[in-house]
């Protein structure tokens, strides 16, 4: 009978433990669903553009091509990024914007950028036919090493913000792809270049 006060002190006690414990632990915190694939170092050059799937779900996200042009005064090269079936690519005015390593993407982009799943140009090149040594260049991913495009995607209802990782090889006249990745929307800002 003189230990029943004890039992009873015991399971009050532990009543208390298990209830401080639950309150404590609250909501578990959301894990980052970022999701990294390597592109192999893939090319892009004239008559060999690329249709990228991101998350390797059947669907092409962003397509990625040369376009070459010419006539009597010389040829005309333009690299170019288009978001395809609703996907859309980090732009502003007509020009893929040239993210730098931990450069902040938002779900809403700041003016004058913008996400659209329209063509934009990263580097166009004008060759004269008379003097191709005095080839003019422009761009803002003209002899980038490892730059990034913005991307935004549907997949199931769901928005997902990521990057693809670039860089331009203009003796070769060609992108090389070297990766990507890809998060939900709702998990916040995504720095260029982050990884899992």
């Amino acid at each position: 009978m003189r230990h029943i006060p004890m039992l009873a002190a015991f399971v009050a006690a532990m009543t208390l433990f298990y209830a401080c414990k639950k309150r404590n632990t609250g909501d578990p915190v959301p894990k980052s669903t970022l999701t990294y694939r390597s592109l192999a170092d893939v090319q892009v050059k004239n008559l060999q553009s690329f249709h990228l799937d991101l998350d390797l779900d059947g669907t092409h996200n962003v397509y990625l091509a040369l376009a070459v042009t010419g006539g009597a005064e010389g040829m005309r090269g333009k690299f170019f990024a288009a978001g395809i079936n609703s996907t859309k690519v980090l732009v502003k005015k007509d020009t893929t914007i040239c993210l730098q390593q931990n450069e902040v993407m938002k779900g809403v982009a700041p003016h004058p950028r913008d996400w659209k799943g329209m063509e934009s140009y990263l580097v166009e090149a004008f060759i004269p036919a008379a003097t191709p040594n005095d080839t003019v260049w422009t761009g803002d991913w003209l002899g980038v090493n490892r730059k990034y495009i913005g991307v935004q995607f549907m997949k199931d209802e769901t928005p997902y913000l990521g990057w693809i990782c670039v860089s331009m090889d203009r003796t070769n006249l060609a992108l090389i792809l070297h990766g990507c990745a890809w998060r939900k929307l709702n998990e916040g800002e995504l720095p260029a270049g982050k990884m899992p």
